[in-house]
């Protein structure tokens, strides 16, 4: 989440080549399999089941096959070839009896986790910051002294006592094998998971990051992935897309999170996105990356969606790409102008955005985060719903001088320990 490349689309169509190019790509996406034999009927379709790509179902004498996770579409009604749009492909007449669906998706689970609510204010972890590697317990350096983040004797439980949420970064590579900054994921889960949840801390599994990419090829999983950090407390999981992903697998990775919104229908699936915040009339904002994942996201039925705008990182001042105010990029009003541009481009409602700024110093001297661009962010995002707001990251907390975005501190020498999380908190009446 430090410096972030941007492709700049052009001026107020949400387009450019690559985004183009990536975007029929994506809409040409269906897998391929061998066609069912002449002959036998599968399974009857039935309409409260869920399907799967490579599932198959009959309907009035033909056969048909599963493009993507679908539930609820007729195939009589709704197949199509490849770059169709529709969720079903014709393999043609059969008679008589058939099979059961090919691989079938796991029974959802009975508990889902609750509704995040409110505005959701969880400032990003680094896990691997200050990570004790004997326990994978996650630990902080943030006030000078090494505390674990939750628990006792914490972080949480002895310095922000209302901070009531975290996000956790970043899990990649394939959905199910995943990995923490190459601490395998059961361990981490088995380290934190239960810590966050006995401390009644709600959080957010991220996944991917600017050095780190995240797949998921299949609903099983999906499933796998999500029932590792399941508790109540758990209240969305994050798919960070900086760079990385082919078409088809931002395809199948949406595609998945509808799947798993059909087992956890209160979880939230945010999609956090590198940004401009052009203030020169071209609302210029998403790179193509960032392009290619809402017009995903928009065309895949996913209900609990957010897009997270990293509003940081814009590159040398000037109103190509952010609002500037005495040579330098105001960052709260460039907040605000990052998402009025992805309203103006895409139709996004308020209700479906969220910003995460970076605190302190950006990756240019010309962008500095400061505390009174809290005051703008916070009062803009409870005025306008906003669905949440973070900040990266917890660990930076903590002033210094050097010049340069560090990893563990701001770059900010006048400030003090865990002042920013503490101004948000009180700014949100936490």
């Amino acid at each position: 989440m430090f410096t972030i490349p941007h492709i700049r689309l052009a001026a107020g169509t949400g387009t450019g080549t690559l985004a183009v190019a990536i975007a029929m790509a994506l809409s040409s996406v269906v897998p391929v399999h061998e066609a069912r034999a002449a002959g036998a009927c599968a399974a009857a379709w039935n309409a409260s089941a869920v399907y799967t790509s490579g599932n198959t179902a009959s309907r009035n004498g033909s056969n048909y096959l599963a493009n993507w996770w679908t539930q609820g579409n007729d195939p009589a009604t709704s197949s199509g070839g490849p770059g169709s749009g529709q969720p079903w492909t014709s393999q043609g007449a059969c008679s008589g009896g058939g099979t059961p669906p090919d691989n079938p998706p796991d029974n959802p689970p009975d508990n889902p986790p609750p509704s995040a609510g409110d505005l959701l204010f969880s400032p990003y972890k680094d896990i691997t910051i200050n990570l004790d590697w004997n326990t994978n317990v996650m630990s902080t350096m943030v006030t000078g002294t090494r505390l674990p983040v939750v628990g006792s004797g914490s972080l949480v439980s002895t310095q922000v006592p209302n901070l009531g949420a975290i996000t956790l970064a970043f899990a990649s590579g394939e959905c199910g094998s995943e990995n923490w900054g190459g601490v395998p994921a059961p361990a981490f889960a088995s380290a934190n998971i239960g810590r966050l949840n006995s401390a009644g801390i709600n959080y957010v599994v991220s996944t991917g990051g600017q050095a780190g990419v995240f797949t998921c090829s299949s609903a099983t999983g999906m499933a796998s992935f999500l029932s590792r950090y399941m508790t109540p407390h758990m209240v969305g999981v994050d798919f960070d897309i900086e760079s990385g992903q082919t078409p088809a697998q931002l395809n199948a990775l949406v595609s998945n999170a509808v799947y798993a919104e059909s087992l956890y229908p209160n979880l939230r699936f945010s999609f956090t996105l590198a940004t401009l915040a052009a203030s020169d009339g071209s609302y210029g904002g998403l790179n193509a990356t960032g392009d290619a994942v809402v017009r995903v996201v928009k065309a895949s039925g996913l209900k609990n969606y957010t897009i997270n705008l990293m509003t940081m990182d814009y590159g040398s001042a000037g109103p190509g790409i952010c609002v500037v105010k005495n040579g330098s990029c105001d960052m709260g009003q460039s907040a605000i102008q990052a998402v009025l541009n992805l309203q103006h481009t895409y139709g996004i409602p308020s209700s479906r955005i969220e910003i995460t700024p970076m605190i302190g110093l950006n990756d240019v001297a010309s962008e500095t985060f400061t505390v009174a661009d809290i005051d703008t962010v916070t009062q803009y995002a409870k005025a306008n719903k906003l669905a949440g707001v973070h900040f990266w990251s917890l660990d930076r907390d903590n002033p210094c001088g050097g010049g340069f975005a560090s990893p563990t501190c701001n770059s900010v020498p006048g400030t003090t320990v865990l002042q920013y999380t503490k101004r948000f908190l009180s700014d949100l009446g936490r």
